[in-house]
């Protein structure tokens, strides 16, 4: 079987202070949330899940040890053979001194992410949560309770809102993950179909409009919406000019006042020499 979590975070005491939900899982178990508890609760989900013949992809921030000998005896005493990915507080000299260490079963250490097929499904592992460009999910860990309300992000810090749905602490197989990724494969399949169709609308109301929509970096909604507008207006013989006069909004060309025109051109090489008094390079040939 492979399995996959993140965040265990033993022998840190503050993080069921930072996490509420893990005190509160705690709690839900009958067990008062004390880090010597926490950390014997974890290791025992640990391995009454995994046997030494599964794999683990543990994504980071094993826990919180001064010594190295006490990070490399906490891996020993897990169950699995894991491919380690490195969080930010896990150090290096940890995990050399783990990879030295036979008991520890560790197979890889990977120090920033790794693509994998889950059942077929691309995903890019990584401790920290990164925004993929479709089809591929981030599997990733270390914002905890925190969440990226997108269907391409997949939390699984034992802390998350999916792994809160699981008992509390325990690895996930990959085949029990496997339905939550192919839903999120699906939403994310369908926002792209309706940015697909919202463009080919888009392009037909600039052909009937017989002009180009252009806004200062639109978002696909603000594009969409103007297109809206505009086929709203064609198909009542209306015209801007008629929304202006509905809302009584005065029809005339901007124009800028001195002011105004200053805080156009503040940018660039003109910011930095206007607020930091350096004049910097104007790439002038100097013989």
């Amino acid at each position: 079987m492979q399995y996959i979590i993140s965040d265990t975070h033993f022998n840190h005491e503050k993080i069921l202070y930072f996490d509420q939900s893990r005190a509160e899982s705690l709690k839900n178990l009958a067990i008062d949330p004390t880090l010597e508890n926490m950390d014997n609760y974890l290791e025992k989900a640990w391995n009454n899940t995994v046997n030494d013949k599964d794999t683990v992809y543990f994504l980071g921030d094993l826990g919180m040890f001064r010594k190295k000998q006490d990070f490399v005896a906490q891996l020993t005493r897990l169950n699995g053979q894991k491919v380690f990915f490195k969080g930010n507080h896990d150090h290096s000299d940890q995990l050399k001194a783990a990879l030295k260490t036979p008991e520890t079963n560790i197979v890889a250490i990977v120090e920033t992410a790794k693509a994998l097929k889950i059942n077929g499904i691309q995903v890019w592992l990584s401790h920290y949560a990164i925004d993929l460009p479709y089809p591929i999910l981030s599997l990733h860990g270390h914002i905890h309770e925190a969440e990226y309300q997108r269907p391409g992000m997949v939390n699984l810090s034992l802390d998350s809102a999916y792994m809160q749905t699981r008992p509390f602490g325990v690895p996930v197989s990959f085949d029990e993950l496997t339905p939550l990724l192919e839903q999120r494969v699906a939403e994310i399949a369908a926002l792209y179909q309706v940015e697909s169709e919202n463009k080919r609308y888009d392009r037909s109301i600039e052909r009937a409009f017989d002009e180009t929509i252009t806004i200062n970096k639109p978002t696909a909604t603000q594009r969409h919406e103007l297109a809206l507008l505009v086929d709203y207006l064609n198909s009542h013989d209306l015209t801007f000019a008629n929304v202006l006069d509905k809302f009584n909004i005065p029809n005339e060309n901007k124009v800028l006042s001195k002011t105004e025109k200053e805080k156009v051109i503040l940018t660039g090489f003109e910011f930095e020499k206007t607020t930091t008094g350096l004049t910097g390079d104007k790439g002038e040939k100097n013989d």
